[in-house]
């Protein structure tokens, strides 16, 4: 009779890892709760320069991924995580009480946005410390399951919440909720040692150059850290163009732009639930071409469709496509890389993915103004190829083998073979 599958053995078996899912799948719900809120409170009260403001203090503090990957390292990840969540709290608590004018408002967003990026490289330096390497793959896809719910879950119960009596206060105050039950569930986790030693000395911006440096003195980090931005900077251009192919092009009108972007997402879901159990046993290389091939044959087909059935059913391939890259490339960072290291390399590929994410919303509004939606997503999805090539001639091939690593200087890490994020993100 066949066992439990990983899925199950994951959850029922292995309490921490519950946990940290747990925690983290209704810290990202509240996430997607807060935006949609404060966008539908600012747009009408101070218009698209307001909404534009709020955006760019939640992006902008991302970009310290580095920064934040130090703290992962160095401090005992329960600890951090905790506080992150319950300042967090406290942060959108009081917007929810005082709903600030707009300056104070990017304030406090700018601050939740500080301490979203240092909780975020923790977390996911956590899951190979949590789970054996073979459930490694499952365990990122029961991961990013729940950032997936960001864009699933969050932005709909945000519209509900910010249109029911109380309005924001209403919607901020659950957020604020969420946070402080993702604090209590990271009680779950046990009280892991620092990946390194705080009281070596050097400060925190000396030892963000030093994972910098990692990164760039590792041909392999080095490549997945260039793939992503390449592909988030091509492929996320569809944020853009997809209203206009739907709108202008197809004539769908809203809802058929609701569809097919509710399809991207939904195939996000489908994508790490199948890989909770599929995964497992594959080398993450494989995963990662796999899902780049889904994400630039989802991009090129919706940018040629005829109709929006077309378009709905290519953006549910991309969607797919997009939650196996984040798998792949969260199970093959830490093959690759020593735990001393794994916070800032997660900071760096987080930064790298915001800067690809800024980089292709400014490329795909120049598309799409010269070239039109359609000759812009087969761009996009021609220029995700082209880096599916890099990934190939750059990364090892099946049957390489190497050590583990035992220090710091370049990985020499088992050879398998990592965010993007949804590209919304």
């Amino acid at each position: 009779m066949a066992g439990p599958s990983p899925k199950t053995r994951l959850l029922s078996g292995n309490p921490a890892f519950r946990s940290l899912c747990a925690s983290r799948a209704v810290s990202f719900v509240g996430d997607g709760i807060t935006t949609t809120a404060l966008v539908l409170l600012v747009a009408p009260r101070d218009g698209p320069t307001g909404v534009g403001l709020l955006l760019l203090a939640n992006a902008l503090p991302r970009l310290g991924g580095p920064l934040a990957g130090v703290l992962a390292d160095r401090v005992r990840t329960r600890r951090l995580m905790m506080r992150c969540e319950l300042a967090s709290a406290l942060v959108i608590g009081l917007t929810a009480i005082t709903l600030p004018p707009l300056p104070v408002l990017t304030g406090f967003v700018a601050v939740a946005g500080i301490l979203a990026t240092i909780r975020n490289p923790a977390g996911r330096s956590l899951v190979p410390v949590l789970v054996d390497a073979a459930d490694r793959a499952p365990a990122n896809a029961l991961f990013g399951l729940g950032r997936t719910l960001t864009l699933a879950v969050g932005p709909g119960l945000g519209g509900v919440l910010g249109a029911a009596p109380g309005g924001a206060h209403t919607a901020l105050a659950v957020d604020a909720a969420t946070f402080l039950a993702s604090a209590l569930l990271l009680r779950g986790l046990p009280a892991i040692a620092p990946a390194r030693d705080p009281g070596a000395g050097t400060g925190v911006w000396a030892e963000a150059g030093e994972g910098l440096r990692y990164v760039a003195a590792n041909r392999q980090l080095s490549v997945l850290v260039l793939s992503l931005f390449l592909l988030v900077a091509f492929a996320a251009v569809d944020n853009v163009a997809l209203v206009f192919l739907t709108g202008d092009v197809l004539h769908a009108g809203p809802a058929g732009y609701g569809v097919a972007a509710s399809a991207f997402g939904a195939g996000m879901v489908l994508a790490s639930l199948a890989c909770t159990r599929l995964a497992r046993g594959r080398r993450p290389i494989a995963l990662l071409i796999v899902a780049v091939v889904a994400t630039g044959g989802g991009t090129v087909v919706s940018g040629v469709a005829p109709v929006l059935a077309v378009v709905v059913a290519a953006q549910l391939v991309a969607g797919a496509g997009n939650a196996a890259e984040n798998i792949g490339y969260d199970t093959v960072v830490p093959d690759l890389v020593p735990r001393p290291f794994l916070g800032r390399v997660f900071g760096t590929i987080g930064t790298a993915a915001q800067l690809g994410a800024a980089f292709a919303y400014a490329l795909g509004s120049f598309l799409v103004g010269v070239a039109g939606a359609r000759a812009t997503f087969v761009l996009a999805g021609a220029g995700t190829f082209l880096v599916l090539l890099l990934l190939v001639r750059s990364l090892p091939r099946p049957g390489a083998e190497g050590g583990e690593d035992e220090g710091p200087g370049p990985a020499r890490g088992r050879r398998c073979g990592r965010p993007r994020t949804r590209r919304r993100r």
